[in-house]
C-alpha cells in the first residue's frame, strides 16, 4: 500500500473539497493538524503507479498543482498496527479490553467488561477524548438511579461509548456517524459485547438529530463542529439531561464553553456547566437543570 500526502495551501482547499465532494467516494481526505493548524491532502492507493495517476487526475483538476508531495510505502501490516497501541485499561471497575486479548484477560470476566476492536474507526478508549467521556459517562450513571431512557453518541466511531450506555442501563441508545465504515464497525463490536444489542447505528448527519428526545447526548468530535451544531445538542436534552461534550483541545475550551453558554440562554435553558481535563485534551459536561 501507498500513502501520499502534500501540504495543502488555504487558497486550494475550496477546490479540493470541490474535488472531493464531486468525485466521492474518493481516496483523498484532507486533514488538519489542530495544533500546528497544518492542513494535508492524504491519499491511501494500492500502487505507486495507482497514487501517481491519481495525483495527476488531481492537479488537473486544480488551477494548481499540488507541491512537495511525499509518496511513501506502507508496511503491509499497516491496518493491524493500532493493536500495538490498543491496551487493556479500568476506570472504578469497569474494563476495557481488546477483543483480541479477551482470553488473556479471564480474571475479568465477572466485572463489567467492553470489548472492542476498532478497526480503522477511532475510540478504543486509549485515547484521552474518549477516556474523558467514558469517566464522564461513568460518575454520572454508573449504578445510579437517574433516568436513563435514551442516549445519543455523535460521531459513534468504533461504537464503543453507545456500547458502554448499554452496559450503564440506557433503555434506547443511538449512535450516528457520517462514515459507512464506521458504522459497520460499530455494529461489529455490539455484536460481541451482546447477544441482544439495544443499539440502533447508522450513518447520519448532525443535523438530522431530532430535539427533546435524550437523558444523554455524547458528541466527541472536533471543537469546531461542535460549536457550529451547538443549537442541534442543546436541543437534543429533555428536560435535566447531560450532554458531554469531548474532542476539544485545551486552548479551544474557552471559545466551546461561551458558545454553549450563548445557546443555552437564547434556549432558555438553566444548565451547570463543567470542564474536565487529561493532557491537552478537554472535555465540557452541561447538565440541564
Amino acid at each position: 500500500m501507498i500513502k501520499v500526502s502534500a501540504p495543502v495551501n488555504q487558497n486550494l482547499v475550496l477546490e479540493i473539497e470541490s474535488f472531493l465532494f464531486e468525485s466521492a467516494p474518493s481516496p483523498w481526505s484532507i486533514v488538519l493538524n489542530r495544533k500546528t493548524k497544518v492542513l494535508l491532502l492524504e491519499g491511501i492507493f494500492k500502487s505507486k503507479q495507482d497514487s501517481q495517476e491519481k495525483i495527476q487526475h488531481l492537479n488537473e483538476s486544480l488551477s494548481k498543482n499540488l507541491n512537495q508531495i511525499k509518496i511513501e510505502k506502507l508496511d503491509e501490516c499497516w491496518k493491524e498496527a493500532y493493536k500495538n497501541h490498543f491496551k487493556t485499561w479500568s476506570y472504578k471497575g469497569i474494563n476495557f479490553i481488546p477483543e483480541w486479548e479477551r482470553l488473556n484477560n479471564a480474571n475479568h470476566l465477572g466485572d463489567s467488561c467492553v470489548y472492542i476492536d476498532p478497526g480503522m474507526a477511532f475510540g478504543t478508549g486509549n485515547h484521552e477524548t474518549t477516556r474523558l467521556c467514558i469517566e464522564l459517562l461513568t460518575d454520572l450513571y454508573y449504578q445510579q438511579a437517574i433516568p436513563k431512557n435514551s442516549f445519543l453518541d455523535v460521531g459513534c466511531g468504533s461504537g464503543i461509548l453507545s456500547i458502554f450506555a448499554q452496559i450503564l442501563g440506557f433503555r434506547t441508545i443511538t449512535g450516528i456517524d457520517n462514515d459507512e465504515c464506521a458504522i459497520a464497525n460499530a455494529k461489529s463490536n455490539a455484536s460481541i459485547n451482546f447477544k441482544s444489542p439495544k443499539i440502533n447505528f447508522s450513518k447520519k448527519n448532525i443535523s438530522s438529530i431530532d430535539s427533546n428526545l435524550y437523558n444523554c447526548v455524547v458528541a466527541n468530535i472536533q471543537s469546531d463542529v461542535l460549536m457550529t451544531y451547538c443549537t442541534k445538542f442543546t436541543r437534543a436534552l429533555q428536560k435535566r439531561g447531560n450532554l458531554i461534550l469531548s474532542g476539544i483541545l485545551d486552548y479551544e475550551v474557552e471559545v466551546v464553553h461561551k458558545t454553549f453558554q450563548k445557546q443555552l440562554r437564547t434556549d432558555h435553558l438553566e444548565a451547570e456547566m463543567y470542564t474536565r481535563k487529561k493532557s491537552d485534551w478537554c472535555a465540557l459536561l452541561i447538565k440541564l437543570l
